[in-house]
């Protein structure tokens, strides 16, 4: 007998330990409902994020810029960096 199958031998045998927890946990793998499983989280998780955006606030409208009438530009420069010259 190889060593290849006293090893398989031996994990198929196995129980699987950590008790009731793991045992629920792996339980939709052993049944081959993995799919089901994922397809349930992944609706319930699609389901919380709609009702997140349904249920939001609405986002404040931007502030438009105002036009400087003198120098016909609107708003401050797009200089960020830079100090704005005196007036």
């Amino acid at each position: 007998m190889s060593r290849g199958r006293r090893n398989r031998a031996r994990r198929a045998g196995r129980p699987a330990s950590g008790g009731p927890l793991t045992w629920v946990i792996s339980l939709p793998a052993r049944l081959h409902l993995r799919w089901l499983v994922i397809l349930v989280v992944t609706a319930a998780v699609m389901g919380a994020y709609g009702r997140v955006l349904v249920t939001a606030l609405p986002m404040p409208p931007g502030k438009a810029p105002a036009v400087d009438a003198q120098q016909g530009r609107s708003g401050p420069t797009p200089h960020v960096g830079k100090a704005s010259r005196a007036r």
